[in-house]
């Protein structure tokens, strides 16, 4: 629902205030689903080229994709989602 707020058009600022109870840390492999979806959501982003590794919140991609552009903003997909507290983009574009 994060996710999706930030997509709005004009949005500058998002207050999560959703709880779910029990309350529940995301493990890696629910981080990898949500980031893959958000990826998938993103009409600028070619998720079927970007691999995704977390390990306790550290999100890690790797691919290829035609643009920095699209390097960047596959970022901030990550950065999107909740529990993420480190990105390394090790994304390839063409020189």
């Amino acid at each position: 629902a994060e996710v999706l707020c930030w997509w709005s058009l004009g949005c500058e600022r998002v207050d999560n205030l959703l709880e779910v109870i029990p309350a529940e840390a995301d493990n890696d492999d629910e981080v990898v689903d949500a980031l893959r979806m958000t990826m998938e959501k993103d009409p600028l982003v070619h998720a079927e080229r970007i691999a995704i590794e977390v390990h306790n919140g550290s999100v890690t991609l790797h691919g290829y994709v035609p643009s920095q552009e699209e390097k960047r903003l596959a970022e901030l997909d990550a950065w999107y989602i909740p529990g993420v507290h480190e990105v390394v983009n090790d994304v390839l574009t063409p020189v």
